[in-house]
Order: C-alpha cells, then structure tokens, then sequence
C-alpha cells in the first residue's frame, strides 16, 4: 500500500468516525426533546381519575410551550389526574381530534368518567390552567 492510498484510507475513517460522532449526538438531542411523564395511551381516560390530555403539533413553539406550562404545574395533581398527550399528525391524533372537537396545540380536559369537560386553547398563565384542572377534579390546590 502506497503513502497516498494510507493516508486517503485515514481520512475515509476519520469521516466515518465524525459522521458516527453526528448521528449519536442527533440522537441524543432528539431524546432528549421528548416529553417526559406524558403518555400517549389515551385508552387511560375514564378509567376513574380526570385526565387533560395535550393535542400538541411538534413543530410549533405553542406546544412546547404549553408543554412546559403543564410539566411545571402536574406535580400539584400527582396521582389524582392523567397527563397524556397526542400528536395531531398521526392517525391517532387525528381520530382524537375529530372525535372531541379539538385543533393542535390545544388541553382536552375530562372528568374520571371519560366525560369531556373542556377544550381549552394555548392558556395564558400557570395560575389559568391550575384553575382548569382543579375544576375537573373538584379538589382544591
């Protein structure tokens, strides 16, 4: 093997290398964007705890936004409300909000019954959508 075919060898590797570097890191980044504590199995509404679940649209600031706003107020109902959340699009999303007259990057909110309650657009304030929740569980915060 000639110096200059080594040398190109090295360099094929070194791309190699640095590319491998980019989609571990691509992967990295993406895992950490996914929503933490969300579930997405909305057969959990009406199973006797009130639910709100998140229509959200991933590309749109609004629903990480919102996301937020949930993640920073949940821990207040812990066990007492089911946090879920779907992507308005996939097929699921889609049926979910034909079927309770939803949009993207909306709250649905249901009593432990499965009843619908509300359909509440972007909230303004953590103060709004504490207010919201506690109405479907009939406790005080």
């Amino acid at each position: 093997m000639s110096e200059v075919e080594a040398q190109s060898s090295g360099g094929a590797r070194k791309i190699k290398w640095v590319v491998f570097g980019m989609l571990i890191l691509l992967l990295a980044t993406v895992a950490m964007n996914l929503p933490r504590g969300f579930s997405d199995d909305l057969s959990r509404i009406g199973k006797g705890k009130p639910a709100v679940v998140l229509v959200r649209d991933k590309n749109a600031v609004e629903s990480m936004g919102l996301m937020n706003l949930l993640d920073g107020i949940r821990g207040q109902f812990a066990g007492r409300v089911e946090f879920l959340l779907t992507d308005y699009d996939t097929p699921e999303g889609r049926a979910f909000i034909a079927a309770n007259s939803a949009a993207p990057i909306t709250l649905v909110l249901f009593d432990a019954g499965g009843k619908q309650v509300k359909v509440l657009t972007v909230p303004q304030t953590a103060a709004s959508l504490q207010k919201e929740i506690t109405s479907i569980t009939g406790a005080k915060i």
